[in-house]
Parts: structure tokens; C-alpha cells; sequence
């Protein structure tokens, strides 16, 4: 990309993160947990080398935790696709990191918005009062919207009740989701099939499926088979199913960006 294409074409994008580490589980058990190296890394990486710029945010402003196990080189292409992406996450998240209450504040500043998968956004994202109020922002205005692998459950904090909806959830309840901003989108996110086999390695089984507390809200799930890549885009919508769906989702997500440029 030329100097003069990039100053055209380089969007601003709001990279929203988990501050929290710890997932509560059945019987009073947790899960240590953060975002995925490569779920961040890859499409982050692949962003920045488009000439985009990213803005990361977390509730708290703290440098996102990561999920120690997803810090390793079987998720990605090669030995030096690990490094290289290790190399520049941390270089990367070594740098500022924003209190997303003051990224929410100036939001017309943002071409899109990106959450990265792992765990950690089932803590406290998918209630958090400022990413409703941004996921709406870029709903309102059918901005590319790009979650991967568990991140679409924080779709569901576009909703005024979104805390009881969540409580609700990890009470083994079926809520009923009011005012969502996604109700009837069509959305893939990590599948229940995934999860039990992720389970494996737990203390315990978790409180409720991220799949199951899309569709109690109105989505339509589309998964397709468990660990293999599977991206789904609706309108400004842009999911991803797993951790193998990083590099179709980050191409997915460019030509949305492209697209806004053409409107530009």
C-alpha cells in the first residue's frame, strides 16, 4: 500500500478487550481465562499491515489478560507465524491501552469495532453499560462490527437489561432479551460441541453455552462443524465460529472495511 493509497483508504478501529481473567463455572468453580493470542494477534496483525489503526480498550484501562493456553504454536500456520504474532502482541498491548469509558465518549472518531475471542468476554463484557452503548453506535450506523470465537456473546450487552439478562443465564435460566440490537441477525460464535470438548480440561462445566444465550435473545445461530473455520456476516455483522476462523474472518472483515471506504 502507497503513502497516498493508505491516507485514503486507513481506517480507525476500536479493538474492545476484557479487563478480567477468571470465569466462574458449576459448583462454584473458575476458569482462568483472557483473550486468544491468535484470535487478537492474527487479524490484529493483519489490520495494521493493511494500514489501519487500532485503538484498544478495556473497562478497566489494564493490558487485556491473555489465556496462557491459547500460547502456542499449534493455532497457528508455522513455527514462525507463532513468533512473528507473539512478537508483535506484545509489542502491541505494551503500549496504551484506553478505559473504555473514555473511548465511548468520542466514538464518531471510529470507522469499526473489533472483539477478539477467548473466554474473558463472558465475564464482565457481555453486561458492561459502555460496550452496549458503542456496539449500538456502530449498529445505528452499520459499521463493521467484527467478533470472533466467544466475543459474540458480548453482542448481548446491546440491550438495557443486559446485567439480568446475564444473571439469568448463569442461573440456568432462559431469559428473554429486550430491545436488542441484533434480535433476527444471523451470527456464528464457539459452538456448543466446542465447548464440551473444552470442557474437558475444566474443573467444571460452564454455567451456559454461548450458543444457547444467542439464540434465547433472537439470533440465529450458524455453526458449523467444530473446529474448522466458519465465518458468518450479516449487514455490518462479522463473526467468527473458533480459533481456526481467524485468517477467513480478518479477510472477511478488510472487505467490509473497503467497502466503507468506497463510501467514504
Amino acid at each position: 500500500m502507497t503513502a497516498s493509497n493508505a491516507s485514503t483508504t486507513s481506517k480507525k478501529i476500536l479493538v474492545i478487550m476484557s479487563s478480567d481473567s477468571e470465569l466462574g463455572l458449576q459448583d462454584g468453580k473458575t476458569l482462568d481465562t483472557g483473550f486468544y493470542l491468535n484470535e487478537f494477534g492474527v487479524p490484529a496483525h493483519r489490520l495494521v499491515e493493511a494500514g489501519h489503526t487500532l485503538i484498544i480498550a478495556t473497562p478497566r484501562g489494564n493490558r487485556p489478560p491473555l489465556d496462557k493456553s491459547s500460547d502456542s504454536k499449534d493455532y497457528f500456520k508455522d513455527e514462525a507465524e507463532y513468533t512473528q504474532i507473539g512478537a508483535f502482541v506484545e509489542e502491541t498491548l505494551s503500549g496504551e491501552i484506553v478505559p473504555l469509558a473514555d473511548a465511548v465518549t468520542n466514538l464518531d472518531a471510529f470507522d469499526a469495532v473489533f472483539l477478539p475471542g477467548g473466554h474473558a468476554p463472558m465475564i464482565e463484557l457481555m453486561h458492561n453499560h459502555d460496550l452496549g452503548h458503542a456496539l449500538r453506535h456502530f449498529h445505528e450506523r452499520s459499521l463493521p462490527t467484527a467478533l470472533i470465537c466467544h466475543a459474540p456473546v458480548a453482542l448481548l450487552a446491546a440491550q438495557p437489561a443486559a446485567g439480568a439478562y446475564q444473571r439469568a443465564l448463569e442461573a440456568g435460566e432462559t431469559p428473554e432479551a429486550e430491545d436488542f440490537a441484533y434480535q433476527g441477525y444471523r451470527v456464528t460464535v464457539f459452538s456448543t460441541p466446542e465447548e464440551k470438548d473444552a470442557e474437558g480440561g475444566f474443573e467444571a462445566p460452564m454455567l451456559y453455552y454461548p450458543a444457547d444465550a444467542l439464540t434465547a435473545a433472537g439470533m440465529t445461530v450458524q455453526n458449523g462443524e467444530k473446529w474448522i473455520s466458519n465465518v458468518v456476516r450479516d449487514r455490518e455483522l462479522i463473526t467468527g465460529q473458533n480459533p481456526m476462523s481467524d485468517e477467513e474472518f480478518v479477510g472477511v472483515f478488510l472487505e467490509a472495511l473497503g467497502e466503507t471506504a468506497a463510501q467514504d
